[in-house]
């Protein structure tokens, strides 16, 4: 089959699904066409699940062009995924037939596409606050894993993104529940990391500690999913805490990137764990956190925080980072 310079196979590959699209890169800024999810644990390399997407999809040409964004750090254009046994390259890619093929962190991806959400694409949590104009952005995500990118605006050209494992920096606990969390996790893993909290296994181990905490000698296992359901129709009140404190340490983490980066333009919250607790970063917790920053505290609260809501958004960043591989085919506004 014939590949199409104008489209491009663009992927969000994390520790659980793949997703994949097809971009069109054509006008002011790309779009997407056709997506579809593929399970990474039913195939045994990026590749496969690649070739499975296209292989479902009904397409008059394939892309001439791939952008995968990767749960990991990427050198060299190789990445080993961190919560997923896929050892990616983009030279792999290339043997599936593309003219070009980047491989990029998927935060690298999300910031990318934060840069051009519109207005609708993500709503405020906490006050609505202006932020200042091209100022740095942090992006910051929970799912599978923990994700953490800050985004720079240029003079000239495009915004420079900082792809970071900020997931993978240590927790650090802020009053006597989080230490007690923290002794549970310290025997555990040793370390802790952020990631040790703030993912879904992160939220399985908060509920499965606050019950050892409340004396429970055997506390039902529950998933991710299921925690934050109960949480939500209130039923169950050890995950309701559960997810609360998730909110908060959220919040704590969230400010203390503000404060490193600098981002006065404003901090992005992404992820699919989020999509469920929104109702509890709306309820005050996470901003109270954010905002406790000691001597510091009068400048994090000018600081606007938005749970991003385009689905597609870790996708079109994918896609306006295509466009680059061969700016001279189309006329680049980014």
């Amino acid at each position: 089959m014939r590949r199409d310079a104008s489209f491009a196979l663009v992927g969000d590959v994390g520790g659980t699904n793949a997703r994949f699209a097809v971009a069109d890169l054509q006008g002011a800024r790309p779009s997407i066409v056709l997506t579809g999810n593929v399970l990474c644990k039913d195939h045994p390399s990026l590749a496969s699940a690649a070739e499975a997407f296209l292989g479902s999809a009904d397409l008059a040409a394939l892309p001439a062009t791939a952008t995968i964004a990767v749960a990991g750090p990427v050198a060299d254009g190789a990445a080993r995924l961190t919560n997923a046994p896929w050892d990616a390259s983009e030279v792999e890619m290339m043997g599936l037939g593309f003219s070009r093929a980047r491989l990029v962190n998927d935060f690298e991806a999300l910031a990318t596409g934060v840069a051009i959400l519109a207005p609708e694409d993500s709503l405020a949590i906490g006050p609505e606050l202006p932020g200042l104009t091209r100022a740095p952005l942090v992006v910051a995500g929970a799912g599978t894993g923990f994700g953490l990118a800050a985004l720079v605006w240029r003079a000239e050209g495009p915004a420079q993104v900082l792809p970071s494992e900020g997931g993978h920096a240590a927790f650090a606990p802020t009053d006597e529940l989080e230490i007690e969390v923290w002794r549970a996790l310290t025997r555990r893993h040793g370390r802790v990391s952020i990631e040790r909290l703030l993912s879904g296994p992160g939220l399985q181990a908060l509920h499965a500690i606050l019950a050892e905490i409340g004396g429970e000698t055997a506390p039902v296992a529950l998933s991710s999913e299921d925690i934050v359901a109960r949480a939500c129709t209130g039923v169950d009140a050890r995950c309701t805490a559960a997810v609360e404190l998730f909110c908060a340490v959220f919040g704590s983490v969230c400010g203390d990137a503000a404060l490193t980066f600098g981002a006065r333009g404003g901090v992005y919250l992404a992820g699919g764990l989020l999509e469920g607790v929104e109702r509890f970063l709306t309820g005050g917790v996470f901003r109270e956190r954010f905002e406790a920053k000691g001597r510091l505290s009068s400048l994090v609260e000018t600081v606007p925080t938005r749970l991003v809501v385009q689905p597609h958004t870790a996708l079109l960043g994918a896609a306006r980072i295509a466009r680059r591989l061969s700016p001279q085919a189309f006329q680049m506004s980014d």
